[in-house]
């Protein structure tokens, strides 16, 4: 039989002592067993840890990182399971930091299940900037073509516009942006501007392959409106 001091809260939980009695009538692993119990009850949860400000490849997204290291991060209430668009109309199983907020959403989609990030992405109209390695300033959505390309410290390749494909950067064919903090990959996603000259447009667009010197992409004005940090098997 359960023995406890009396109070209002536990009369129907056992029999009840004066508390003068309740610790000489406790044998030893009784009295260690409410101990632990005090201790549990009197210890505050963990409090969660500052969000990171600066996406990299650390941390809540390090190689090793899973689901449940995101809601230590952001706050369980923050992380959700949801099917992640992947490009000409699909999508593939994955989580959402942020789901309800577009100024602040991050997709990731894993190699294992829910474990091992594959990628995590930033997309349009999240505002979360990616630090790489070297550099004082981070990537963010918005950046334009020209300031990319300074970024990086040398041309890069990415593809034409106009298709589900299209605007991705292809390698940074050893530049600065090849090295974001924590060792993944770097990927940007560019689009033109509203307003870009129609006849230029048109020379950059489709399943091709442009350098960011190119001058009728320059003309096009485009500007970053999707990271990627991918994890290779």
């Amino acid at each position: 039989m359960l023995l406890l001091p009396c109070s209002g809260h536990n009369m129907t939980l056992g029999r009840c002592l004066p508390p003068e009695r309740f610790e000489s009538e406790m044998s030893p692993s009784l009295r260690r067993l409410a101990c632990l119990f005090c201790v549990t009850l009197a210890t505050p949860a963990l409090a969660q840890g500052p969000a990171p400000t600066v996406l990299g490849c650390t941390g809540p997204f390090a190689r090793d990182a899973d689901e449940r290291r995101l809601a230590q991060v952001f706050g369980a209430a923050n992380v959700e399971r949801a099917a992640i668009p992947v490009g000409e109309g699909n999508t593939e199983p994955g989580t959402v930091i942020f789901a309800k907020d577009p100024a602040k959403r991050i997709d990731i989609l894993w190699h294992d299940a829910y474990a091992r990030p594959n990628v995590v992405i930033v997309r349009n109209g999240s505002t979360w900037p990616v630090a790489v390695t070297g550099l004082d300033k981070p990537v963010a959505n918005g950046a334009s073509l020209a300031e990319i390309e300074a970024m990086n410290g040398k041309p890069f390749a990415l593809t034409g516009f106009g298709w589900d494909l299209g605007g991705y950067t292809n390698g940074w064919d050893g530049g600065r942006l090849e090295k974001p903090v924590g060792g993944c990959n770097l990927s940007l996603r560019f689009d033109p501007a509203s307003d870009a000259p129609g006849d230029a447009l048109d020379k950059v667009t489709g399943d091709v392959e442009f350098l960011s010197t190119d001058s009728a992409m320059r003309q096009t004005r485009p500007v970053v409106i999707e990271i990627e940090l991918g994890w290779p098997l």
